[in-house]
């Protein structure tokens, strides 16, 4: 009888873990309630606090699953570098593949918790120093950030299967990087002034949406009511509907106007150098210095990912599509390794987020620590891993 209590016991807190997966994964963690997880388990809502202490605590468990899961799954193995690295991406490629809805809570908990960001870096840099890398920030955000970005890209929003042409394209940039000729970075891609991004008009509108920004930045979207919005921008609460109908059109008006506004400025940067592979360095440096001076922004747009996911993809696409042209014509010209360009812009982008999720949103740092970077990042998207 004991043993028959303890499996019915492990059976209720499984039910419960599998149903707060698959929730996490099909909405923002926030809209999720200990409530909805007990009832698509079929359990009691007591029986949520034998086991666990709250939302976050049920959270934790899924995430600790996914990293021992992901730790086995992940094996070094091979005789060459090549072989090894291969294995390895595939091996993480599957592991996506195969558990897509648990990669997406992982994903968003990422952003939730920065111990949880540190724990997974902490397993994926463990993989690069079993094949006997010392890799370092910026050698990790190009390795794992195209490589991890690319899967999010392919499995999470575009719902496809990566096929043998995407991953020898992916496979080429992590071994060569993008350049055909020993390219020398140009010293001036550091001489980037950025202008901070102004109100178009000092109208009621806009100080809402000025209101909405810093309290979104400051609290998270979830956290901030109508009445704070307005408080904050000094009308009453009725005037917010002058404007918008709800909270989340002002989030999508967020997110569109950062957008707008970033490509803006990347477009002013990336067109003072006639070479490709110096306008990538500039164009991360102004990447980094934006989103720098508007980290509220950036944090609004991440959190749009997971709050309204179309909008959230809607924002890397408009980014994806202005890099495609560019890439094109700078393969025509000799200044780039040929790659698809479809796929290379997602391998790039890949690197930003990443990069900016730390240097952002989790760290605080100088423009000049962005400089250091970017002269470590340069060989080694230059030249690969081979070469850097």
């Amino acid at each position: 009888m004991r043993i028959q209590s303890e499996n019915l016991k492990k059976n209720v807190k499984e039910r419960m873990l599998e149903a707060a997966e698959q929730l996490f994964a099909e909405r923002c963690f926030s809209d999720v309630s200990i409530l909805s997880i007990t009832k698509k388990a079929n359990v009691s809502n007591g029986s949520f606090y034998r086991y666990f202490s709250s939302k976050k605590d049920i959270l934790k468990e899924i995430v600790e699953q996914a990293f021992n899961r992901l730790d086995v799954s992940l094996k070094v193995r091979g005789k060459c570098l090549e072989s090894k690295l291969t294995r390895l991406i595939e091996d993480y490629l599957y592991f996506v593949e195969d558990n897509t809805l648990l990669c997406k809570v992982l994903h968003e908990a990422e952003y939730i918790e920065t111990s949880i960001l540190k724990n997974l870096k902490r397993i994926l840099m463990g993989k690069l120093s079993e094949i006997g890398f010392k890799a370092n920030d910026t050698f990790f955000w190009f390795f794992w950030g195209s490589v991890r970005f690319f899967a999010i890209w392919s499995y999470f929003w575009k719902k496809k299967i990566i096929d043998e042409d995407d991953f020898r394209d992916l496979m080429d940039f992590i071994l060569h990087g993008v350049d055909p000729d020993q390219h020398q970075l140009d010293s001036r891609v550091f001489d980037v002034t950025i202008e901070p991004v102004e109100l178009e008009q000092d109208t009621t509108k806009m100080k809402i949406l000025q209101s909405a920004e810093k309290l979104f930045g400051a609290f998270g979207y979830k956290k901030t009511q109508i009445s704070d919005i307005t408080k904050s921008a000094g009308f009453a609460q009725g005037t917010f509907y002058l404007y918008f109908k709800t909270k989340q059109d002002v989030l999508k008006e967020l997110v569109i106007r950062t957008n707008k506004a970033f490509r803006k400025t990347l477009k002013n940067v990336i067109s003072n150098f006639k070479d490709r592979r110096d306008a990538e360095i500039a164009g991360y440096y102004a990447f980094l210095k934006f989103f720098r001076m508007h980290s509220d922004m950036y944090k609004i747009v991440r959190e749009a990912e997971f709050v309204i996911p179309e909008t959230g993809l809607w924002y890397y696409e408009k980014i994806h599509q202005s890099y495609l042209k560019p890439l094109k014509e700078s393969m025509d010209k000799g200044q780039l390794r040929p790659i698809e360009p479809e796929n290379l812009a997602v391998f790039l982008m890949g690197i930003g987020h990443f990069m900016g999720m730390e240097l952002i949103v989790f760290e605080k740092h100088s423009e000049e620590d962005f400089k250091k970077f970017l002269m470590e990042l340069s060989p080694t998207l230059y030249e690969g891993i081979k070469g850097g």
